[in-house]
């Protein structure tokens, strides 16, 4: 699963809900993992951000989504959004809990050459989708 900046946190409750929903749950539960969730210019690392995704008010395992087998998260340096580059840190408990078995990595910084309108763009989805850092790990994960 790629996610993009707001696609992320959407993916993020999505795959919260599949976990601990009930009408989700013993269809789509924690059994069934998404292989590898790459996230790219994600503000999920933002406080403000983590308050509101779903479960933050849980403790423990009902914090976080189960299904999630490894997780890549891609910031460019002076992404505005993603100003909080490093997830990894911010979702540690989920690695001491064990459930992502496949770890996390935060690729950072890359350097996002996108230009529109004759100006920068460092939070533009489609160069993250040419940068050859994450075509080398959705290269791996094939």
């Amino acid at each position: 699963m790629v996610a993009h900046s707001l696609g992320s946190m959407i993916s993020y409750d999505c795959l919260w809900k599949l976990s601990h929903y009930g009408e989700y749950r013993h269809d789509y539960g924690a059994e069934k993992k998404v292989d590898l969730l790459v996230t790219l210019g994600s503000p999920l690392g933002d406080e403000n951000v983590k308050a509101r995704l779903k479960g933050s008010s849980l403790s423990g395992k009902k914090r976080y989504p189960l299904n999630i087998d490894q997780w890549c998260n891609i910031s460019a340096e002076d992404d505005y959004i993603s100003h909080d580059n490093r997830i990894k840190n911010d979702f540690k408990e989920m690695l001491q809990l064990g459930l992502v078995k496949g770890g996390m990595k935060d690729i950072y910084p890359i350097y996002n050459l996108c230009v529109r309108d004759g100006q920068s763009n460092p939070h533009s989805a489609i160069g993250y989708l040419v940068h050859p850092k994450f075509v080398t790990v959705l290269n791996q994960w094939m």
